[in-house]
């Protein structure tokens, strides 16, 4: 009876947030009466549409964090950067290096699909995708799309899509960056951008280094550091005035430490890479671009330490060729089609031996955008075949009205799903009694979303409501005949969110705002699930005293539960974090740098029995041209 009157509950919260929402927004459209912006009308993305689009004529809820945001927002990993966007939580089992997990609106790290200039980075033998490696002084920019995009991209987009893109230098510009810290930091950072006829390449090569912290509650009090090395090439070629050819590279090696009973240290060696050509031309008055593009990925880890040498440790190495031919069509000017077809060979390596070891998935989808008037609508279809499990059609759509100049609403539901990984299906049976379960099917899920989008000449509103069902959630809780645990499809889950964000210049300076609410529960028991906080806010000020660039951040999140293996509950404490910054021009394009997180020197964990990181200060220099 409990549990259905939470239920109710929240039900009821929902609906009164919806109707506030769009109650305030109305009324601020009313009374601002203000034109938008010219400058926020060029904000572009490709991640929602799979094409270029204007952010503010997109359906889908997005959130941009630009080159500017990184370099005041001094992060020294993608998930302090991540950290501050509405609806997503992290957790860490330590500080950089370590594991980490994202929790876009609620659901599995795995249920987000993280990409790299378009290329997919996850392990396929875990599923999950560790940012860590990916060195913030290598990002131009990182597109957030939040809600199910599993009709553009396929598995995975169940809780939305993170596309991290690298450095662009063009002829002429070059950079070059220190800092120096807490706990042994450094970091050496330099890029160049390269003129070749009507192109240009971009060369960025950066290392980071650091002692680290104890990062586990046990016995072992070590400190345990890392060492990241990584070089990013970004290049594009105009053949002629119809013909690009564009090529990418990037590869991170790293060393990292951590407490553990097997093995305490491990080498990572990622790399990541794509050639791709965009051809314009035109049929019966209709613009096309049809891009092809060829890359691949690759994840590979070596697990060593407590007796067993580098060459004899447990290794995973898995790559992905990916190839792509997507066609965008621009009927008119308030007409377009997208067309695409895909194509992913997975591969497993490693010290284990796994049943299978590839597999091919393919997946043709279809998008269309359409505005009239007031009114825009979105469709998108898709169907996926994913060798040795069932194929999978997914779709999205999206209608949105324009209430006035200056608020738009729009209504979007969604499916998505998630396909077991060749851990989930063929691990091999282990000492600890582990074994995969080729008897699986993929998780799927519905979702629903009302938006609310109000922006004017210093004001920026949003509000998002949001319904998602989880289905055939994969967990390892299940036995087989002998008795080893396996991996069953059993769980069901709900969630219910609500985003509130307002970005506002005024008041001395520049004010970024955001508060979530997120209910992920189990279905059966009703709980909140495993180290998902509730309740989140996060705020953020930049303003300038004399030529200073001075940037606060105040980040709030709720209690969360960690539930152990054999049924104990562990209650992970709320915790706040305030985060300085001062960024300050000595000379023409030199600036020096100083950060200062966790000014308080919070104790918290996101994850039980692991430690996060005491406070630390910051110290950097950089030139650009």
């Amino acid at each position: 009876m409990k549990t259905k009157q939470i239920k109710n509950f929240s039900k009821s919260t929902l609906s009164l947030v919806i109707t506030a929402s769009l109650t305030t927004a109305m009324s601020l459209s009313v009374q601002a009466n203000m034109d938008i912006a010219e400058a926020e009308l060029e904000t572009m993305t490709v991640t929602a549409n799979r094409s270029a689009a204007n952010i503010n004529e997109s359906l889908a809820t997005q959130v941009v964090i630009t080159r500017a945001d990184i370099e005041r927002i001094q992060p020294k990993s993608v998930l302090d950067m991540l950290a501050t966007v509405s609806g997503l939580d992290i957790s860490t089992n330590g500080g950089r290096g370590q594991n980490s997990s994202v929790y876009m609106r609620g659901a599995n790290a795995s249920h987000t699909l993280v990409l790299l200039n378009g290329v997919r980075i996850s392990s396929a033998s875990l599923g999950s995708t560790n940012v860590q490696s990916i060195a913030p002084e290598l990002i131009e920019r990182i597109e957030i799309v939040k809600g199910p995009r599993a009709a553009l991209w396929g598995s995975d987009a169940i809780g939305g899509v993170i596309q991290i893109f690298t450095r662009k230098l063009e002829s002429g510009e070059y950079f070059a960056s220190a800092n120096f810290g807490s706990e042994g930091y450094q970091m050496l950072g330099a890029g160049v951008g390269i003129k070749h006829g009507d192109g240009f390449t971009s060369i960025s090569v950066n290392h980071e280094e650091s002692d680290g912290f104890d990062v586990k509650d046990d016995a072992e009090t070590d400190d345990d550091g890392y060492s990241f090395n990584s070089l990013a090439i970004n290049g594009q070629q105009q053949v002629s005035d119809a013909l690009a050819i564009n090529w990418l590279a990037q590869i991170d090696q790293g060393d990292t430490e951590y407490d553990n009973s097997r093995a305490n240290e491990s080498e990572i060696n990622n790399h990541v890479w794509q050639i791709s050509a965009a051809y314009q031309w035109q049929l019966a008055d209709i613009n096309n671009t049809t891009q092809v593009n060829i890359g691949q990925s690759r994840t590979s880890n070596i697990g060593y330490g407590y007796g067993t040498s580098k060459n004899e440790g447990n290794q995973f190495d898995t790559r992905r060729n990916q190839y792509s031919v997507i066609n965008n069509s621009d009927i008119s000017s308030n007409f377009q089609v997208n067309l695409g077809a895909e194509l992913y060979q997975e591969t497993l390596k490693g010290s284990s031996v796994y049943s299978e070891s590839e597999r091919d998935v393919t997946g043709v989808f279809a998008h269309t955008v359409y505005r009239y008037e007031k009114f825009s609508y979105e469709l998108a279809a898709r169907y996926d075949d994913v060798e040795g499990i069932d194929s999978e059609t997914t779709f999205n759509s999206s209608i949105g009205y324009q209430l006035t100049d200056n608020t738009q609403v729009s209504f979007s539901a969604g499916t998505g799903f998630k396909a077991p990984t060749f851990n989930d299906l063929y691990y091999p049976l282990d000492s600890w009694g582990y074994v995969g379960n080729q008897d699986l099917v993929s998780e799927t899920s519905k979702s629903y979303e009302i938006s609310v989008k109000s922006q004017f000449d210093h004001l920026s509103i949003a509000v998002n409501v949001y319904k998602t069902d989880i289905e055939n959630l994969i967990d390892w809780s299940g036995s087989d005949i002998d008795g080893n645990t396996t991996a069953v499809n059993v769980d069901d889950v709900e969630i219910q969110g609500a985003e509130f964000g307002l970005n506002y210049q005024g008041l001395g300076g520049s004010h970024q705002f955001n508060v979530s609410y997120i209910e992920a529960e189990d279905a059966a028991t009703g709980d909140q699930l495993s180290r998902r906080a509730k309740e989140h806010a996060n705020y953020q000020f930049d303003t300038k005293l004399g030529q200073a660039d001075v940037y606060a951040e105040l980040q709030y999140k709720g209690k969360r539960y960690e539930y152990l293996w054999g049924g104990g509950v562990v209650k992970l404490d709320s915790y706040s974090l305030v985060n300085l910054g001062v960024s300050y021009p000595v000379a023409e394009n030199f600036k020096v740098q100083v950060k200062l997180n966790n000014a308080f020197d919070e104790s918290y964990q996101t994850a039980n029995g692991y430690f996060t990181q005491e406070r630390v200060a910051y110290f950097g220099i950089s030139y650009q041209n």
